[in-house]
């Protein structure tokens, strides 16, 4: 049953007369005439009489009418709740990070989207590195941020990854560690402390391994940890080292927590932060507002910024 037609006779019981029934949906009033002489057709039955110049609705279009109404108002209440979607008014984000980017860089990009779209529900996932392409690549997930030794140019497989931000993997230790008095370090000091290792699955993790084989140097891996936050409590005991991208540990070198120093031995000390999406991906207005948001935001904080980590 055609929803225009219904419509029509919601307005004609309201306004009992064609032409201002034509006015109201800005029609013709022909138009509207084929309409009702239609939706009779289609039911077999008298729906309108003409009276003293006015359209009323006969016993059947009486019977017809609550329906109309309610079916009106269920088409309006569904187109409603579709334009939500599109003017970013409600919907469902759903979000995985590895720990480092969901613990310093995702937060603040979350927090600005959601004050400026206050309808919108983003679910946030972190997980290892390793773990997140995988969510990304089953579409169980909208959109992920990771870090990448790959530059932007070099997606894996079936996905896009667009560099947000560019940093230097340091070695962290605490103020009372004998690396504290130190200007720079070499690899075979680095291999004599005790190491804290970041989770398996992890991008850091990879990466410190990969230092380690190319340095020709074995890391004393004597702790293990999925959380940068524990990893960073253990090194300020004093005990112990680790890498960390440089975003990460702001606040403890401003408050003298920790101390860093360059790792030694790189020609491209440089990772990559991204945000990455699967191409074939059915397109959301939701989760392009997002991405669009996120370039944006990195833009302004370079701009706002201009120093290390490097936005790109």
């Amino acid at each position: 049953m055609n929803l225009l037609k219904l419509q029509i006779l919601v307005f004609i019981e309201k306004l009992k007369k064609v032409t201002d029934v034509a006015r109201e949906l800005d029609m013709k009033q022909p138009t509207v005439t084929f309409h009702m002489k239609s939706l009779e057709e289609d039911l077999g039955v008298a729906l309108f009489e003409a009276k003293r110049g006015r359209i009323l609705l006969t016993e059947a279009g009486k019977a017809l009418y609550p329906y109309a109404v309610k079916m009106t108002a269920m088409a309006a209440e569904a187109r409603k709740a579709v334009q939500d979607y599109t003017d970013l008014n409600k919907g469902h984000l759903h979000i995985g990070a590895d720990s480092m980017m969901g613990t310093y860089i995702l937060p603040p990009l979350v927090s600005g989207f959601c004050s400026q779209y206050p309808g919108i529900q983003i679910e946030l996932s972190i997980k290892p590195t390793r773990r997140i392409r995988e969510l990304l690549l089953g579409q169980e997930i909208d959109l992920a941020f990771y870090y990448s030794g790959q530059s932007s140019t070099d997606a894996v497989k079936a996905l896009t990854e667009e560099t947000i931000i560019k940093e230097e993997i340091a070695i962290i230790f605490s103020g009372t560690h004998a690396f504290a008095g130190l200007k720079s370090l070499t690899q075979q000091l680095i291999a004599q402390q005790f190491f804290v290792q970041h989770g398996e699955g992890s991008f850091m993790m990879e990466y410190a391994r990969s230092y380690a084989a190319a340095c020709n140097i074995h890391l004393w891996e004597r702790a293990v940890s999925d959380s940068p936050e524990i990893i960073k409590s253990i090194v300020q005991s004093g005990d112990f080292i680790s890498i960390f991208p440089v975003s990460g540990i702001q606040q403890e070198l401003a408050t003298a927590a920790l101390k860093s120093l360059p790792l030694p031995g790189q020609a491209e000390p440089a990772v990559h932060g991204v945000l990455a999406y699967a191409e074939d991906q059915p397109r959301s207005p939701l989760r392009e507002q997002f991405k669009q948001y996120v370039r944006q935001f990195v833009t302004n904080d370079s701009t706002n910024k201009g120093h290390s980590p490097q936005i790109t």
